[in-house]
């Protein structure tokens, strides 16, 4: 009896030792990278939200007079 009992334990043990070593630290990078990759995504979408309300500088039509050097 009190060696199933000491049994369950050690499995007990050694599954939260598993569990603590190895699965948490995989999700919590896992986690990370997506919430890195997250914000990444939002910084691109304001860029290019940012680029497209920016009026052009360059008017079709300008001429730009230039000196040719020899």
């Amino acid at each position: 009896m009190i060696f199933r009992i000491v049994l369950f334990l050690v499995v007990v043990f050694l599954l939260l030792r598993f569990l603590m070593r190895f699965v948490l630290p995989i999700m919590k990078m896992t986690r990370m990278t997506h919430q890195h990759m997250n914000d990444m995504r939002k910084k691109m979408e304001e860029m290019q939200q940012g680029q497209g309300s920016r009026p052009s500088k360059r008017v079709d039509g300008d001429y730009i007079d230039y000196e040719e050097v020899k």
